[in-house]
């Protein structure tokens, strides 16, 4: 009998920048946000979320992630200081999905204080790429390692005429 291997596909998470503009309610003055979100696009799950607006501490609890209209997506998150944030963004897919997801644009996104609702930041758009990992520490370390091989190499070869 012929035994075929398993083929297993492995999850594949992806960082992604985000950015953009947005208009503020008193006492806020901050005008952009930015942060990441970590998307599993294999299985279109957002895993992830690490979202600042100016005088806010960090959203970084996911309360909601779903498709919305179309090819758009929605993300509800908290910052456990009292805070939510929605963002509405394009996904490039229609219906809207965080499967095979590149990047989109976002369309809005609002801060609400939760209780009692009072509006901080209102009209956010911007944008979300993909997080480019900074490659130096790699070629250091990879430099290090071929350097450190050399060493050995030119070692054995002491050895061998010794």
């Amino acid at each position: 009998m012929l035994l075929a291997p398993g083929f297993a596909a492995a999850d594949t998470i992806t960082a992604f920048n985000v950015s953009g503009t947005c208009t503020p309610f008193a006492p806020f003055t901050g005008t952009t946000f930015a942060g990441t979100f970590t998307i599993d696009v294999t299985t279109g799950t957002l895993t992830g979320i690490d979202v600042t607006f100016q005088g806010l501490s960090a959203f970084t609890h996911i309360d909601l992630s779903s498709p919305f209209v179309g090819n758009e997506w929605t993300v509800s998150a908290d910052n456990g200081a009292g805070y939510g944030m929605t963002l509405n963004f394009s996904t490039g897919h229609t219906p809207g999905s965080l499967v095979g997801f590149t990047g989109g644009t976002i369309e809005t996104g609002v801060v609400n204080q939760i209780f009692p609702p009072i509006p901080a930041y209102a009209g956010a758009q911007g944008s979300i790429t993909t997080a480019v990992p900074d490659g130096g520490s790699s070629l250091a370390l990879l430099g290090v390692g071929l350097l450190g091989l050399m060493g050995l190499g030119l070692k054995g070869c002491r050895a061998l005429h010794a």
